[in-house]
């Protein structure tokens, strides 16, 4: 009995060490927040189709933006959307959005100020209901989504996984040609046919005989990273959060240091791919050449109208006339951007010169390189990424076709949508090439100093880890949604059989690091992990400071640290930043519905982080027999951040998404890795360990995963 209180008050002091950031407590949401959650997932249903309650349908035909102008603060997008609307001149139903086309983004943009600028909630809602069967599926659900989350009265609101709103962009033909057929037949001929099975009141797919047609593309050996269903979505949510078109001063959430958070954001998503090209045996990232791209892709993908998505062939040649204009708006971006680094300052639009030789100043190059609207000069330094999405997703044959003779209809390529970007091996050569303009500016910079970097009084002892292990578990997907109802089902509005597929997705143990440190003193210090490969691809040792471009923040936290010997325990599940997966639009509807109605209660989990990064990738694959990395840990002293965590947003509800009041100190995002890093600076270094583990891929027999 002794040992086990002996235990627990050990326990209790290891848990109160640790700085909970995010430790706000769940909250228990009332009826109002109830309703608004009930209400606006509802208009997410069966989005291709249109509404089918009579009370929407009221609501859709009663109400009218011009007759209620007053109950908007932008009256101007009013009349201008009006104006579209009376006019004809709205992208079609049933065709492909894409934000980056102008006229497109000009619609998108335009319908977004309308939403955002409603007095009230219920104003809100009734102009997404009328709008909802009248605007581009596509496009509504793009621009309902931003709103939700910029706008004031429908914070803490869950925007449904896009992953369940639209699964055409997470499955290929084969899948959802089956689904389609599962719907028609119902669970008659479900045992027929060798993809499908019944599982309870499921009927489930099974990915991995559909993914035959591509076993050719040169990257299905890496298709769970690339292709994993939360990581293309979180790429989706995090533009939502912060879109390029979205001013940092416009709506509640400002865009806090959004250039230096693309970079970070970018790099990190760049080196994880990385590290899994090393874990299959690929070559480093390939370089995109002057006159062609040497790795093709083939999605598999259809939109929901069955148009493909565009195919780039392999060793697409990009020095065709028909390119030569992208190709030298590219040149002369990249030519500017490297002039400005290389000069020490970019000019903005009014001939202001603005000095890059500061820290301060990546915040300036990531918006350049982004090519937002706080850009200081978009119109001289271009949007280079999204041009060279346009160039490599080959979609440029398409664009001559245009409704009304004004409004492009487009076959957008999977590079160009920011839900299936990341799909594509040529995303990653974009950002390697990206990568190198932030590498080269930070190159002007000085080095860190051993005053930054030091921390005198903490000892480093020793770091171990427990037995890093990968593996595929089978996760299931639904595709309902995109399955139309049939009479019987739009009678009740409400889906007679529910479609699954079933695709294995890479995961890891939990884990548990254990820093033994001795400090002379009782600080607060932030700890940082970070995983970097030992290996390159041709099988040499990667120094540190080249390193540098390659390491993956795994976690980082602030911590109490007591005076003398002290072991840092941190598990793997603590990272805040990370989810294990977003709650279902289905489940999170029938919990709010319930509890409306007096059948328990709806609690607002604060973990359910929009733009979380999927828990179980923290690791990449490894091999079976081990792969070695470096796990770097680094202890600084804890500085406070600018923005205090949670002030001026409620974290019960906002998360404090743009704001920098989740930023947990004011070192720069990276630290110390945002700036290369030599063995020379760390060598004295007490406060700085370097770790060697081994990653153990375990393969799961009964899980086949294409090669």
């Amino acid at each position: 009995m002794n040992r086990l209180v002996l235990c627990a008050c050990l326990l209790a002091g290891v848990a109160a060490n640790l700085v909970e950031n995010n430790a706000t407590p769940p909250k228990i949401v009332d009826a109002t927040f109830l309703q608004k959650q009930v209400d606006l997932l509802s208009l997410y249903f069966h989005i291709n189709e249109p509404l089918q309650e009579p009370k929407l349908k009221a609501i859709a035909q009663s109400w009218s933006l011009t007759n209620n102008i007053d109950k908007y603060s932008n009256v101007t997008a009013i009349k201008l959307y009006s104006n579209l609307i009376d006019y004809g001149m709205l992208l079609p139903r049933s065709v492909p959005f894409l934000i980056l086309d102008p006229s497109h983004q000009f619609e998108a943009v335009t319908l977004f100020n309308v939403l955002q600028s409603s007095k009230d909630y219920q104003t809100f809602y009734n102009t997404a209901v009328h709008l909802r069967d009248i605007v581009n599926e596509g496009l509504f659900v793009y621009v309902m989504a931003a709103a939700t989350v910029h706008h004031p009265e429908t914070q803490g609101i869950i925007v449904p996984p896009l992953y369940e709103v639209f699964p055409s962009y997470y499955h290929n033909a084969e899948v959802m040609n089956i689904a389609h057929r599962v719907n028609t037949h119902g669970k008659r001929l479900v045992d027929h046919y060798p993809q499908t099975y019944t599982w309870e009141d499921n009927m489930v797919i099974r990915w991995n005989t559909t993914v035959w047609p591509y076993l050719s593309n040169s990257d299905i050996s890496t298709f769970y990273y690339s292709q994993d269903y939360a990581l293309n979505t979180l790429y989706y949510n995090n533009h939502l959060t912060s879109p390029f078109w979205l001013s940092s001063q416009n709506g509640p959430l400002m865009k806090y240091n959004r250039g230096e958070y693309f970079w970070f954001f970018n790099k990190q998503l760049t080196n994880r791919y990385y590290f899994e090209r090393l874990s299959n045996g690929l070559s480093e990232i390939p370089e995109i050449g002057s006159d062609f791209v040497e790795e093709g892709f083939a999605s598999g993908l259809v939109y929901q109208n069955g148009i493909p998505f565009p195919v780039r062939p392999d060793e697409l040649r990009i020095d065709q006339p028909k390119y030569s204009e992208l190709l030298e708006k590219i040149k002369t971006c990249e030519r500017r951007i490297r002039d400005a680094i290389e000069l020490g300052y970019v000019v903005s639009g009014s001939g202001e010169k603005i000095n890059l030789r500061t820290p301060e100043a990546i915040n300036v190059l990531g918006n350049i390189i982004e090519g937002n609207v706080d850009s200081p000069n978009i119109d001289f330094y271009g949007s280079l990424i999204n041009t060279w999405k346009s160039l490599l997703g080959n979609s440029i044959i398409q664009g001559h076709v245009f409704h009304k003779q004004h409004i492009p209809l487009l076959i957008p390529a999977a590079i160009e949508n920011y839900q299936t970007c990341m799909r594509d091996p040529a995303f990653y050569m974009i950002w390697k090439r990206a990568l190198n303009f932030f590498t080269l500016w930070s190159s002007y910079l000085p080095s860190h100093t051993d005053e930054i970097l030091s921390v005198p009084t903490v000892v480093i002892k020793k770091v171990e880890s427990d037995k890093l292990v990968t593996y595929f578990e089978n996760k299931y997907l639904n595709v309902t949604n995109a399955l139309y109802l049939n009479e019987r089902e739009s009678k009740v509005v409400e889906d007679e059989i529910s479609v699954l597929v079933q695709q294995p997705q890479l995961t890891n143990k939990i884990f548990t690091v254990r820093v033994h440190v001795n400090s002379d003193v009782a600080k607060k210090v932030v700890v940082r992990f970070f995983l970097a490969p030992k290996y390159d691809s041709n099988g040499y040792e990667i120094p540190l400071h080249l390193n540098t471009e390659n390491v993956f923040q795994l976690d980082q936290f602030v911590y109490q640290l007591p005076v003398g010997e002290h072991v840092i325990k941190r598990e793997s599940t603590g990272n805040m930043y990370t989810i294990d997966q977003w709650y279902s639009s289905y489940e999170v509807y029938l919990k709010a519905l319930n509890a409306l109605q007096g059948k328990g209660q709806f609690v607002i989990d604060t973990k359910q982080f929009f733009v979380g990064y999927p828990r179980r990738l923290m690791l990449p694959k490894g091999r079976v027999g081990g792969m070695p990395f470096n796990l770097f840990v680094h202890i600084s002293d804890y500085v406070a951040p600018e923005t205090p965590y949670g002030q001026g947003v409620n974290p019960e509800q906002t998360f404090g998404i743009g704001t920098g009041a989740r930023r947990m100190t004011a070192y720069p995002l990276g630290f110390p890795f945002d700036r290369p890093l030599r063995q020379y600076q760390v060598e004295t270094l007490t406060n700085f360990y370097v770790h060697d583990v081994l990653i153990h891929h375990k393969p799961t027999p009964e899980i086949v995963v294409p090669q």
